[in-house]
Parts: C-alpha cells; structure tokens; sequence
C-alpha cells in the first residue's frame, strides 16, 4: 500500500504545481495532464517522475500482495509507467516532436484506462456489500463516460480528467492492493499456488 500511496501522492504533486514548472499557457482546465510530460518541454522530466512513480507503486503493490483481482490494476500500473516514457506531443507550437512516440503514448493512455475500468468492474462482481459494489461500478462507468467527455468538450478536458484521476486514485488509496474481496478463493494460497476461482 505505500508504493502505492507514494505514488499518487508524487504524481498528483508533480500534476497540480505544473502551471509553475511548464511552459506557458498551460491550462489545468483545457490541458491534459500528459502535456506536462511532453516531449521537448520545459521541465517535462517532473511530471515523468510522477507516471513512473504512480505506474510503478501500484504494480509493485499488486505483485507482492498478489491475488487475481489484482491483475488489471498491475497492467493499469505498467501501461502508466510506459506511458510516461513514451511522451505526449508538446503544447507549444512549432516544436518538433516524434509521431511515432505521440502515438505510442495515446495508445498506453488508452490501454490504461481500459484496465482500470475492467479491474473496477471485475472487483464490483466480486466485492462483498452493495455499498463497494455500487462505488466500484461507478467508478467503472465513470471511466468510460468522463474520458467520452473529454473528447465532447475538449476546452475542459484537462479539468474533467483532472476530477477522474481524484475519484480513481480516492478509491486506489482506500481499497488497493488488500482489494477487500468476497471470495478468498481469488487469492493466492499460503503455498504461492494460484487458488480456484469459484
């Protein structure tokens, strides 16, 4: 839990105090968070710290605290830590850039968000108590819905992100890795053999 936690604490740290550290015109209500990570931009190693340290917490927790619930937030982590090194373009103009690393990086994006929204779903299928269930299914919908919202509205999607990556990582900080799953079944044995799922 404290590779975990650490890393949404860097993370976030490194995206809200970016307006400072980036290139002018950064916005936090139009601009991504990925564009303060951007090729050839200004500080941009700042924010790469924040996705290594983010991806890399949470897939070490989920690895040493291993169970099969666990999986799509380990992926979830290794496609944000990749998606760090593979760069956004830049925000600036004019600036040169590689096309082939913009599009790697859109695709880790992507990739990421698909695990974390699988993984929310799967842990609400399993989840003991309607309380978690509801939370983790909304969560889930929330990230396909506020992604889809951002490409609806992109003067504001650097904020609408913004408010995913707070409820996602609310529910990462308080959940992840122990998972608190119904069914033990779904956890490793004391012998490190991968129990049935029933």
């Amino acid at each position: 839990m404290f590779p975990t936690r650490t890393g949404i604490l860097l993370f976030s740290a490194a995206a809200l105090a970016g307006p400072f550290y980036t290139v002018d015109g950064y916005s936090v209500v139009q601009n991504v968070v990925s564009e303060l990570g951007a090729q050839n931009t200004k500080n941009s190693f700042v924010m790469v710290a924040g996705f290594l340290a983010l991806g890399l917490g949470i897939a070490v927790d989920g690895i040493r605290k291993f169970q099969w619930l666990a999986l799509p937030f380990i992926a979830f982590g290794v496609f944000m830590a990749l998606a760090g090194l593979f760069a956004h373009k830049p925000l600036a103009p004019n600036v040169l850039f590689s096309e082939a690393m913009h599009a790697a990086h859109s695709a880790l994006a992507s990739l990421a968000g698909a695990s974390v929204t699988v993984g929310l779903v799967w842990y609400a299928v399993r989840a003991r108590g309607a309380w978690r269930r509801g939370i983790a299914f909304f969560l889930g919908a929330l990230c396909v819905v506020l992604p889809l919202g951002m490409l609806a509205a992109p003067p504001y999607q650097g904020l609408i992100q913004r408010a995913m990556y707070l409820l996602v990582f609310a529910w990462l900080w308080a959940c992840y890795p122990g998972l608190h799953t119904a069914n033990p079944s779904f956890k490793r044995t004391a012998t490190g053999a991968a129990g049935e799922i029933s």
